[in-house]
């Protein structure tokens, strides 16, 4: 097997995919500005891969600087996965990953993402038919998993036993139950017993939630014997949260502000130029006047609007 999980260093850094924001623009900020160990695309729908492939195809771009790079999917029919998992696994991603955690009531209603956690059966389908998928093809790469510690409550025992006997190489958790969302505890020594379930089977954990900064990271992976952390939240208008110490200076998030503009105009439609403005609204903090300059930001619609508006504040 293509197999770059284990050639990897450790712990494995990386950056955590996020449904809207990790798409090509901002993979390709934090690539310039501190690469992670490894990336993963937005979320994609197999559903609205299939009803709309000319709108996902863009979705599934990326660049060979960006490697290794991962695709995350979601959904909960089968037999929508058997449609285009053969076109996906042969893109050239390193790696392939189903979403088995997300919270978003419109995602977990339908039974995908977190809804998927303790359906024993429709888990075992989808994976195994990803899996084949991947085997039809040449290049026979990596399947991994992302999911949570439990539904309602922890049930990492039972369903880590699950996971760990289906054809994965890597299992990340974030350490809350589906109903906590993204708030509450994170619990730590929860992922840590599902570390040593998966890793009795030689499969590899990464840990998920809350982490802030690089050290975090690394203590963190260190102290529950995992193989890595994904960091999410963190990177938000912050890429150089994978930098040891790294705090950039006004004029440093000024010209990333326009990069990212810049990257924006170039990959989408002019219509979606404010797809940046989340991130605009991201980066805008601690420094004078970053509230201020959040607001005009956040009305822009092109490139050139975001340098004036830029320029005028490079004069305070």
């Amino acid at each position: 097997m293509n197999n770059f999980w284990y050639k990897i260093k450790r712990p494995i850094i990386g950056l955590a995919p996020m449904d809207s924001v990790t798409d090509t623009p901002m993979r390709q900020i934090q690539t310039m500005i501190a690469k992670p160990g490894l990336m993963y695309t937005e979320f994609l729908s197999v559903d609205g891969f299939l009803k709309k492939p000319d709108v996902f195809n863009k979705h599934l771009k990326y660049s060979p600087n960006e490697r290794p790079i991962i695709v995350q999917l979601f959904g909960a029919d089968p037999k929508s996965f058997k449609s285009v998992i053969d076109k996906v696994s042969a893109l050239g991603f390193d790696g392939i990953d189903i979403n088995m955690g997300c919270p978003a009531r419109s995602i977990v209603r339908k039974g995908g993402g977190g809804g998927l956690i303790g359906n024993f059966n429709l888990s075992r389908e989808i994976l195994e038919i990803v899996y084949q998928g991947i085997c039809r093809t040449k290049r026979n790469i990596p399947l991994s998993v992302k999911t949570r510690i439990g539904e309602n409550k922890e049930a990492t025992k039972n369903w880590f036993d699950f996971l760990s006997k289906l054809p994965l190489s890597v299992v990340c958790i974030h350490g809350r139950t589906l109903s906590q969302g993204l708030s509450g505890r994170v619990k730590w020594e929860e992922v840590k017993l599902a570390a040593k379930i998966l890793h009795s089977k030689g499969i590899l954990c990464l840990g998920n939630g809350d982490v802030k900064s690089l050290d975090d990271a690394h203590n963190k992976s260190k102290l529950y014997d995992l193989d890595g952390i994904l960091i999410g939240r963190a990177a938000l208008g912050n890429p150089w949260v994978f930098l040891r110490g790294s705090i950039p200076s006004k004029e440093e998030i000024f010209r990333v502000i326009i990069q990212h503009s810049e990257l924006v105009s170039s990959f989408y439609h002019k219509k979606d130029f404010i797809k940046a403005r989340k991130h605009f609204g991201w980066y805008c903090r601690n420094f004078y006047d970053a509230n201020k300059l959040k607001v005009e930001l956040m009305r822009t619609e092109s490139k050139s609007e975001v340098k004036k508006i830029i320029n005028k504040y490079r004069k305070y």
